[in-house]
């Protein structure tokens, strides 16, 4: 097998209509097992495609190493018309030894088979595992549930000869017992395997976590119970920050407030002792105008620090 590694290489996607979904992503996913976390709607599925080969990124590029077995949340949406063994990723193959059964000698159809004699058999045999012995590689994928679905595309990841597996949340159409056999499952796959997932049955069996926002991958490496603890420590450091910065704004605020009443009463004197004394009207009018000025500058300094104060909260 293929040292597995996918990269990366400043990749960014913007929606047909303009949005820019992320930018500039920059990560590395090799031999351990990672799982993709991130809120819903950041891009993990459409990142997922890219990686696959699926669909191109706006910009930047990906690096792959080994082979890859992408499998989607929907394999029966991405997929309505096809039979059995091509949502297990088994059709051309199957196909090929066929051929080959029938008198091919094509290098074609030898290079498709990649000399696995038995897959019609293994096939079979796993579709016995997973409950389903009755199906057969042509009957179509429509006439299947949506956890059958899952279930055949998984028997499919199983069997591929690929380095590097991309399962874009495959437990969710799954029930209790077969979560359970997936969990079993991911923990025996020797190879890559990058899994976007909620689910933190699958989630708690991940050697590396990576978080992805719109603008980075921070990569945990830890197990998620590493991650949980990180986050819960990065929330409360937000907190308190948040603390601090609302109690700078309020002790700034109050000392402004003081700053301009100290201006008022400076400028309110400095009215009443023109009006009494005997300074010519020009003299007055300009200390007016000085007196006007200055806390004219004076409340948009405030302003702007009010504002910089809010900025911070």
């Amino acid at each position: 097998m293929t040292e597995p590694r996918l990269t990366l290489n400043s990749v960014s996607y913007a929606l047909p209509n303009g949005r820019q979904l992320f930018s500039d992503l920059c990560c590395t996913f090799g031999a351990q097992h990672t799982a993709l976390v991130g809120r819903n709607g950041v891009g993990k599925s459409v990142l997922a495609r890219i990686l696959a080969g699926q669909i191109a990124p706006t910009s930047g590029s990906i690096t792959t190493s080994g082979l890859l077995h992408y499998l989607p949340q929907n394999p029966l949406a991405a997929a309505p018309h096809a039979s059995v063994a091509a949502l297990a990723g088994m059709e051309t193959a199957l196909q090929a030894l066929m051929r080959i059964e029938q008198g091919s000698s094509e290098a074609r159809d030898f290079e498709l088979l990649a000399e696995r004699w038995d897959i019609r058999q293994q096939f079979q045999t796993l579709l016995a595992q997973i409950g389903l012995p009755a199906l057969q590689p042509q009957t179509p994928a429509s006439q299947l549930s949506g956890g059958q679905a899952m279930r055949v595309a998984l028997a499919g990841a199983r069997l591929s000869a690929a380095d590097f597996l991309i399962l874009d949340e495959p437990s969710n159409h799954l029930d209790a017992i077969s979560r359970a056999a997936l969990a079993r499952d991911l923990q025996q796959w020797r190879g890559g395997l990058l899994l976007i997932s909620h689910d933190k049955v699958l989630l708690k069996h991940m050697q590396v976590i990576a978080e992805m926002s719109p603008s980075a991958i921070t990569v945990y490496g830890g197990s998620y119970a590493f991650y949980e603890q990180a986050q819960r420590q990065q929330s409360q450091n937000a907190q308190d920050e948040l603390a601090r910065l609302k109690l700078e704004r309020s002790r700034t605020e109050q000392a402004l407030r003081n700053q301009q009443e100290r201006q008022s009463r400076r400028q309110a004197r400095g009215d009443r002792i023109g009006k009494s004394g005997n300074q010519a009207k020009i003299l007055l009018d300009a200390n007016k105008e000085r007196a006007q000025s200055s806390g004219g500058k004076l409340a948009t300094q405030h302003a702007a620090k009010r504002e910089a104060l809010n900025q911070d909260v």
